[in-house]
């Protein structure tokens, strides 16, 4: 799934391309892709033996809501930023729920590590690093009798 590097924020994902066509676009030489790269999602749809194409791209972090839903007796998967308005897609003859959910489970935690909430985390890390070489430094300063200079005071050598 993805690798760690060091922090639990810092997460490489591998490189995934998903046939996520509904048996209905098949029927008429059609077919859609879902590419999930290490930054950003792709969604590429072909219809009419490759007459009518579109693809949508764009970060993980401004793909907005993914869930999974279904259409009648047909299973599939929104994300927000790819589809138009309410639009859903199916994916085979629409009973694959389970490689639905792993579709969803799969983008939301992508969406986890480089999201909003993942700047949050970063940033909260980042400043507990900071209070951390402060205390640090306070602890020398006082092992070695430097006094801190005050607020508006500059340090002289």
């Amino acid at each position: 799934m993805a690798e760690t590097t060091g922090s639990p924020d810092a997460m490489r994902f591998e490189h995934k391309e998903l046939d996520v066509s509904c048996c209905i676009e098949q029927l008429f030489c059609g077919g859609t892709k879902l590419i999930m790269g290490e930054e950003e999602v792709e969604l590429k749809k072909k219809s009419c033996a490759g007459i009518c194409n579109s693809t949508k791209r764009g970060p993980y972090g401004e793909m907005g809501t993914v869930d999974g839903g279904n259409c009648l007796c047909f299973k599939g998967f929104s994300a927000s930023s790819l589809m138009p308005d309410g639009d859903m897609q199916c994916i085979g003859c629409g009973c694959e729920g389970e490689k639905v959910d792993e579709i969803v489970a799969e983008l939301k935690n992508r969406q986890k590590f480089r999201g909003d909430r993942a700047k949050v985390r970063m940033a909260e890390a980042t400043l507990s690093s900071l209070e951390e070489l402060t205390s640090k430094v306070d602890l020398i300063m006082n092992h070695l009798n430097i006094e801190a200079p005050g607020k508006g005071e500059e340090m002289t050598r």
